[in-house]
């Protein structure tokens, strides 16, 4: 019986040393994104940056759209900018650069009050604004585990998806991204 418990506790004891030993490895490989310097690439001011801006070809809407290229001094790419304009809203999506295997996109989507070009319809404003984060690490979304989510993580990966197809790779900036990994 002594012995019994014995090796009882010696698988017990296996089994949550190899529990550790998965804990680690996930904790290291979920912390080697690094979410935060995403974030705060995503909240920089773009104001002393060199700004470039060219036409959106693939055009959303009737009033169009602008592509907006920020580069650091050294001239590499720091964070491109689509604004897609609209009568009752428009989105905005940026891609921010941490280096080519981080990088973060927020897409913010404006709701006005009513319809923009409408004269005689009195003052407007901007009734709703909802922005989503994304977080790119090796050219992989970073997902928190389903345990941890807060979200549904199957829509919020479509939607990163989404996003990630619109800011690497639509002809008029897949030239400019082509070193962030995929």
């Amino acid at each position: 019986m002594g012995f019994q418990l014995h090796e009882a506790g010696r698988s017990w004891s296996g089994i949550l040393a190899l529990a550790a030993l998965l804990f680690g490895s996930c904790t290291a490989v979920w912390a080697e994104c690094p979410v935060g310097d995403i974030e705060k690439a995503l909240g920089a001011p773009l104001g002393t940056l060199k700004e470039t801006e060219t036409p959106v070809t693939d055009v959303q809407s009737t009033e169009g759209g602008v592509w907006r290229i920020y580069r650091r001094a050294d001239g590499a790419l720091d964070t491109l900018v689509r604004i897609d304009g609209g009568e009752s809203g428009m989105d905005e999506t940026r891609l921010s650069i941490v280096d080519d295997g981080a990088y973060g996109i927020a897409h913010t989507r404006v709701d006005y009050l009513r319809h923009a070009f409408i004269d005689d319809a009195g003052p407007n404003g901007t009734a709703k604004r909802t922005t989503e984060h994304f977080y790119f690490c090796d050219g992989k979304l970073h997902l928190p585990p389903e345990m941890y989510a807060t979200l549904d993580n199957s829509a919020y990966a479509k939607a990163g998806e989404e996003s990630r197809k619109r800011m690497l790779l639509d002809k008029d900036v897949a030239a400019l991204t082509r070193s962030l990994k995929r």
